[in-house]
């Protein structure tokens, strides 16, 4: 029971750092674009996940580079929208708006997976969607904001389905090496990127180098290292409830750090996104529960 109690506290921890990198990207952006930023951080974050990688973990093992790599271009395409939506877009919208993956995930897993999905799911899609319009309506917001949103939401879709093609074939690859070359894909295809995006800017300053570093070191290896590790003593769907604190602590660091001033729309309109959010993860978790203490047919 200690501990399960002390990996949900390092849970929580992961929460926050995963939370505080929208605020330190978004400033990070006026200095450096988002290709080279990830392509830079994932590089860092790959080599570190080296020192975790041991010759039991079959690096070299075929099933792991391709699987880890398909992975990893999904992960790319999450994180590159993500990036580029927080370009345009806040970092608190930005946090919201990438917490949907939640939300999406019993749709994406219905359609690739087959998995049951319920009226509290549906429920909750709609709900978000609603929250989604309340917070990007602003009469004073330009387009580029709206652009920024869209993005942002295609970063959760990718998400969602990055997610659902993981815990379809991470059972049987070695978490480690499938880690690795998930960050490594996402290094290599930020990198070839670079040469397509207009107006490319590349100043490597002090804050430049703390966020890559930062970012990678508590935002990718850290963040990964925990939750495979932490994941084997605490279930996943309270690991799900633990991870909807990211866009609260991503909108809370955003008004800190960035002083960000949410309008009205945006506060109810996040507020309605989290708790749907939160509903879903909650009803899936007592839906679990029930299920462990019903009785279990004979053979």
């Amino acid at each position: 029971m200690q501990r399960k109690l002390f990996f949900i506290v390092m849970l929580l921890i992961v929460t926050f750092f995963w939370g505080v990198t929208f605020p330190i990207i978004k400033l990070a952006l006026d200095y450096i674009s988002p290709a080279p930023f990830l392509a830079i951080r994932f590089a860092l974050a790959s080599a570190m996940m080296l020192i975790f990688v041991k010759k039991s973990h079959n690096l070299l093992k075929p099933d792991n580079i391709k699987y880890g790599l398909i992975a990893g271009f999904l992960l790319f395409l999450g994180y590159f929208f993500q990036t580029v939506g927080l370009d345009y877009t806040t970092a608190a919208a930005s946090g919201v708006i990438t917490g949907l993956y939640v939300i999406l995930l019993p749709i994406i897993s219905f359609l690739y997976l087959k998995n049951k999905i319920t009226r509290v799911d549906v429920l909750a899609s709609g709900t978000a969607f609603f929250g989604l319009i309340l917070l990007s309506y602003s009469p004073s917001g330009g387009f580029g904001n709206k652009i920024g949103d869209l993005l942002t939401l295609l970063c959760a879709v990718v998400y969602a389905i990055q997610i659902v093609y993981v815990s379809k074939y991470s059972k049987s690859l070695d978490s480690y090496s499938f880690t690795f070359y998930q960050l490594f894909a996402v290094s290599i295809f930020s990198g070839l990127m670079i040469p397509f995006m207009p107006g490319n800017l590349f100043t490597l300053n002090d804050y430049v180098v703390f966020a890559i570093v930062f970012t990678a070191i508590f935002g990718s290896v850290f963040a990964y290292y925990v939750s495979t590790i932490a994941l084997k003593f605490v279930d996943p769907t309270t690991a799900g409830v633990i991870f909807v604190g990211e866009p609260v602590f991503a909108a809370l660091t955003s008004v800190l750090f960035l002083h960000e001033i949410l309008g009205k729309f945006v506060i109810i309109g996040s507020v309605i996104m989290v708790g749907s959010i939160l509903g879903i993860t909650v009803e899936r978790y007592v839906r679990e529960r029930k299920s462990e203490h019903l009785p279990q047919e004979l053979p």
